[in-house]
């Protein structure tokens, strides 16, 4: 029962930190959203900035996890096509599921987070040089621009927005990512 009560309260926190932030958020809304007292959440946590930690910690192992297990494969694929058609949709599913967590990573000051999405953004880089060489380009730059075009289109989707249609961003935006390879590969 603890553990239950536990991962509810994250959960709840999860969205309400996602939706409003660190400052604006607070335990009487988490506990709202949790459907406990807020002396249950202090009595578990003692501090919102404790309860913070936790769900950064938290979310950040099954982010990382979550990576490992389905993005950064050690699998040969055939053509850069084949790359890029596994890797960018793969990617997105990942911080589809994560989004809540990936979220508050990028909008928030956090020593917890930081020293991890660098560490993200440089072996994504590596991770296309490895399956992708010889291109002539700034691989660290590419993955970044990789992840951030996907945290955008994602963000859309969590907002709402109606101007653009997921599905058919992702598979465009891989589309121009197999173009702009085929263009700069070097023989």
């Amino acid at each position: 029962m603890a553990d239950k009560t536990k991962q509810k309260i994250l959960d709840a926190a999860l969205k309400i930190f996602s939706q409003k932030g660190y400052k604006a958020a607070n335990i009487k809304d988490i506990a709202g959203k949790a459907g406990f007292s807020e002396k249950t959440i202090y009595r578990r946590f003692k501090t919102k900035k404790n309860l913070y930690n936790m769900i950064l910690l938290t979310n950040l192992e099954k982010f990382k996890l979550d990576l490992g297990r389905y993005v950064f494969v050690d699998k040969k694929f055939e053509t850069p096509a084949d790359f890029f058609e596994y890797s960018i949709k793969i990617t997105a599913k990942v911080f589809w599921d994560n989004f809540e967590f990936f979220h508050i990573s990028i909008n928030e000051q956090n020593e917890i987070i930081e020293g991890t999405m660098e560490e993200v953004t440089d072996f994504v880089g590596f991770y296309i040089e490895q399956n992708i060489p010889n291109l002539d380009i700034d691989y660290k730059i590419f993955g970044f621009s990789i992840a951030n075009f996907i945290y955008r289109v994602s963000l859309e989707r969590y907002l709402g927005g109606t101007y653009l249609d997921y599905e058919e961003f992702i598979d465009r935006f891989t589309k121009y990512c197999i173009q702009f390879v085929s263009t700069t590969q070097n023989p």
